[in-house]
């Protein structure tokens, strides 16, 4: 599946669970996860999209730790069950 029709499935599935899923660039910055979702109240996840077998790069790995030790959730998302399973509906 191609990430773009994955995107498309996460900005829905958050749409349903009354949240915001929020597309994100940081120019000058490399790594950054593509979606910043915000859940009904206040939690907050960055969120990597690829393809089934895709690779997460050296930058990303980076991005993503230091995401984590600023204690923000990352999840890197790969089918459309793993949208299910991470952001069930209420």
């Amino acid at each position: 599946m191609r990430e773009s029709v994955l995107e498309g499935h996460l900005v829905e599935r958050i749409r349903r669970i009354g949240g915001v899923c929020l597309k994100f660039t940081s120019p000058g910055t490399v790594g950054v996860p593509d979606r910043v979702v915000i859940l009904p109240g206040g939690e907050v996840v960055w969120v990597e999209l690829k393809q089934e077998h895709g690779v997460v790069s050296s930058p990303q790995k980076r991005m993503h730790a230091r995401l984590r030790a600023l204690m923000q959730e990352v999840k890197v998302i790969r089918t459309v069950e793993e949208i299910h399973r991470y952001f069930p509906l209420q």
